[in-house]
């Protein structure tokens, strides 16, 4: 059952209180605790925790600086303060999500997490496909949450990562439309349903696909080690056609058009404001050099060295940003290591957290696809071992000891789209669903052909009836 575990102002005033730290009591009471490192006219800059946190003064009832007593917050105790620290008892049911409000009576934000991938389940296009995320939009739309947090945890380059288990050639992985179809889903599919939560991405690491996930967000922020990038090995499923300038051309620009729906998407997201299809395009492909231009807030990304900073002058490698280079080209907003951190990057201080809920739908979901695609690993090695001569000898029996096996692995198939991907990354092309409907169709055919053949047989030996009595003056 999920748990609202509670970060309050109170909880920040009280760690670091005994650092005298300045305060500064917003009007709704609540207490922001910090170094105030600078202040105009229009606002005040506090250092929380290395993080700059800037504040408004028309949200600002009172400044109390370290040589001074903090306040306590409005209708507050002390032990009322202490009570706020301690974890909330796990609500019933019905009452779960039940929201708090701060001593003002305002409604405290809630902030639900998202897995995109958690290590040795980052697989997209398995553990992260679009039925995933459609299994949790009733969770979130009973919780009801203010905001989203999308927590991208991918690494295709990790040891057990499944692209580079299987040799590209063999296997059909070109639906590279999914990627705009788990998109549409986190922007457009929860919004449709009823949630209306504000979307956040917080990359811990984005190598490969997820990397374009991303980059679909407004408000994107990294932890102080991430990677964005890794896209370079997708463009090479297929470079063996690039000798061929008209068939590589245009199955090129396919690929990227597949590849920036997801940018797309975003871009109408953010009003206009978001990534630029050239620094899609440099992630990808290592032939493409890439420069940049600040303009004010923005950075203006060319596909050349006419930029005032070249970023990837390097023609064998496609372009990574580490963290702090996402920073310095606004990729991201900002870095932080923990997702209290990230939220007080967004202005968030007081919140409730449910970091379980959604991760719970996604773990079940790998759990349950893995269990399926183990059972179809075994109904495959069962058809194989037929083919070797073990198994029934009767040609009728074969046939429908196959059909049973065949038709149990669509049947996983269709439940889930990632075995459909693995069993034909496995076992060849023989084992999508359009294929395996195919040999269900010729075997009920060939069984119904050998029954009818049967009765033929059974048929033609009963013959004419044969004359019995003694006839008509017989004895």
């Amino acid at each position: 059952m999920p748990r609202l575990f509670i970060t309050s102002l109170l909880t920040l005033f009280a760690m670091s209180s005994a650092f005298a730290e300045d305060q500064v009591v917003k009007i709704n009471g609540a207490i922001v605790s910090g170094q105030i490192i600078s202040e105009d006219e229009d606002a005040v800059v506090l250092s929380i925790r290395g993080i700059e946190l800037r504040i408004p003064k028309s949200e600002i009832r009172e400044i109390v600086r370290d040589e001074e007593n903090a306040p306590a917050p409005a209708g507050a105790s002390e032990s009322s303060s202490a009570a706020s620290m301690v974890e909330m008892p796990e609500p019933e049911t019905a009452k779960k999500w039940e929201r708090r409000k701060d001593a003002s009576g305002n409604q405290v934000p809630l902030v639900a997490v998202i897995p995109v991938g958690t290590e040795g389940r980052e697989q997209v296009g398995t553990d992260i496909v679009p039925e995933v995320y459609e299994s949790m939009i009733p969770v979130l739309r009973e919780m009801q949450p203010d905001y989203v947090v999308f927590r991208v945890n991918c690494n295709d380059k990790r040891e057990n990562g499944y692209w580079y288990q299987v040799k590209r050639e063999e296997s059909s992985m070109n639906d590279f439309d999914l990627l705009g179809e788990i998109a549409d889903v986190w922007h457009n599919a929860f919004e449709d349903e009823g949630i209306y939560a504000q979307p956040i991405c917080w990359v811990e690491d984005a190598v490969g696909s997820s990397a374009v996930l991303s980059l679909s967000f407004c408000d994107l922020y990294t932890s102080s080690e991430a990677t964005i990038g890794g896209l370079q090995g997708a463009a090479q499923m297929f470079e063996r056609v690039r000798n061929d300038e008209n068939t590589y051309g245009k199955y090129r620009e396919a690929f990227l058009g597949m590849f920036r729906g997801p940018l797309e998407l975003g871009r109408v997201r953010c009003d206009g404001v978001g990534h630029d299809n050239a620094l899609l395009d440099a992630l990808v492909y290592p032939d493409m050099r890439l420069s940049a231009t600040w303009q004010g807030r923005t950075v203006k990304w060319e596909l050349n060295r006419k930029g005032s900073y070249i970023v990837d002058d390097n023609d064998k490698s496609a372009v990574e940003f580490s963290a702090k280079a996402a920073g310095d080209f606004l990729i991201s907003k900002g870095m932080a290591d923990d997702l209290e951190d990230v939220l007080l990057l967004h202005d968030l201080v007081d919140f409730d957290l449910d970091d379980i809920s959604c991760q719970e739908v996604f773990d079940d979901y790998s759990e349950d696809w893995r269990k399926a695609l183990a059972e179809c690993r075994a109904a495959v090695e069962e058809i194989q071992e037929l083919q070797a001569g073990i198994g029934p000898s009767d040609a009728m029996r074969q046939l429908q000891f196959r059909l049973t096996r065949i038709k149990k692995i669509l049947r996983m198939i269709n439940r889930y789209s990632a075995v459909e991907l693995r069993c034909q990354m496995e076992f060849g092309r023989q084992y999508t669903k359009l294929a395996l409907e195919l040999q269900i169709e010729q075997i009920e055919e060939q069984l119904r052909a050998m029954r009818s053949n049967d009765r033929g047989r059974q048929g033609g030996r009963g013959g004419a009836p044969r004359g019995g009595g003694r006839g008509i003056g017989g004895r």
